[in-house]
Formats: C-alpha cells, sequence, structure tokens
C-alpha cells in the first residue's frame, strides 16, 4: 500500500526520527497480532507498506487507520493536521508476487535518486528475503 502526507508535503525527513519512529514504532506485527509488516520504505512524501494480513484481525482500512493515527502522534507537530492524506492505495498480491513487489518498494529510493544502492537509504526496513 502507498499512503501519502497531506498535500504530498516532504515532511518524512530529519530532523524528524523517521529512523527511531521505524525501529520504535513500525514493529513487524500490528498491535492485535493480525497483520505482518513485510516490507516499509519511507519517502519524503510518501510510505509504502507491505503488509500481510492474516484474515482474523482488523481490515486493511481499520489497519491503516490505526497505523496513521501511531505515526502522526509519533512525527506531526501540533499544526501539523492532516498530517496524511485521506485515503490509501492499496494492491493486492496474489501468491508467490511478494518478491517481485519487495524490489519494487526498496527499489523507490533508487529510482528516485536518493541513492544508488537501496541497501544504502536509512529509511527502508525489510522483514523478507529481497533477492
Amino acid at each position: 500500500m502507498t499512503i501519502v502526507t497531506a498535500e504530498r508535503r516532504s515532511v518524512l525527513v530529519p530532523p524528524r526520527d523517521i529512523v527511531g519512529a521505524l525501529d520504535d514504532d513500525l514493529g513487524t506485527m500490528s498491535r492485535d497480532g493480525h497483520a505482518r509488516v513485510l516490507v516499509a520504505c519511507f519517502l519524503p512524501d510518501h510510505v509504502h507498506l507491505m503488509v500481510r494480513l492474516d484474515g482474523e484481525g482488523r481490515s486493511l482500512g481499520d489497519y491503516v487507520n490505526v497505523w496513521k493515527g501511531v505515526w502522526t502522534r509519533r512525527l506531526a507537530e501540533r499544526d501539523e493536521h492532516p498530517f496524511w492524506q485521506r485515503t490509501f492505495f492499496d494492491h493486492w498480491m496474489r501468491r508467490g508476487e511478494d518478491a517481485e513487489y519487495a524490489r519494487y518498494i526498496v527499489g523507490n529510493p533508487v529510482r528516485k535518486g536518493l541513492v544508488t544502492d537501496w541497501s544504502d537509504y536509512p529509511f527502508t526496513r525489510t522483514y523478507v528475503p529481497i533477492v
């Protein structure tokens, strides 16, 4: 899924503690334990997440709303509301497409010219092998 900042503002950059938020708040499992984060990549004005839902917990929309709330409290300043666009973009993967989409997500900073190798980008986390 792709979650975009309000008005596509480039706010997901230092001095905000993106690395700390990734390591402290993202986690690999949702708070209810029914969604697993596989890949995350934060660009200045949007976030790409690959998440696997087990079908037993919240809907994807509910998961995203909780996620946005956690990250708004962590990163937004008092006068930055809204912090995210109201909607998000999702893409449902078929079995076996994980690696292709994981490579696409981690390749975003390279395509944007931010780094030459995705593994050098400090705002990417992978919890599955990237082949």
